[in-house]
């Protein structure tokens, strides 16, 4: 693996924990915290996501449906599913995403590339 930020398969993440990332052969394990100013832009993976809520409150679009996450909720994207999340509230926003299959070694890293500071309110 290329991404000089993955640590090794033996580490778990709890709620309080800073980011980590982990990838093994079939799949990935991506621990990061979202800025109470982010959210994300539409956009689908050719891979299946499956985020869980650690810490704070999230609003989802998957598809069609739409849910507002807490602590222990888990959001499901099946593969090729549009979908857009937005940090609620004034708290930063943990999850733990297990990304499958795993991605190519040169794609892996931790995520956040959809990630964008959501515009000032009008």
């Amino acid at each position: 693996m290329s991404d000089t930020n993955i640590t090794d398969d033996s580490q778990f993440f709890w709620a309080e924990d800073e980011d980590g990332y982990v990838a093994y052969d079939d799949c990935e394990v991506d621990a990061r915290t979202h800025g109470a100013d982010k959210a994300s832009e539409p956009h689908t993976h050719d891979e299946a996501h499956i985020i869980f809520m650690r810490t704070g409150e999230m609003h989802w679009e998957v598809g069609d449906e739409e849910y507002d996450a807490t602590p222990g909720d888990t959001i499901v994207t099946p593969a090729r599913t549009e979908h857009k999340f937005e940090v609620v509230g004034d708290e930063p926003a943990k999850t733990m995403c297990l990304i499958a299959p795993a991605r190519p070694p040169d794609e892996q890293g931790q995520s956040g590339a959809h990630e964008i500071t959501k515009p000032d309110e009008v």
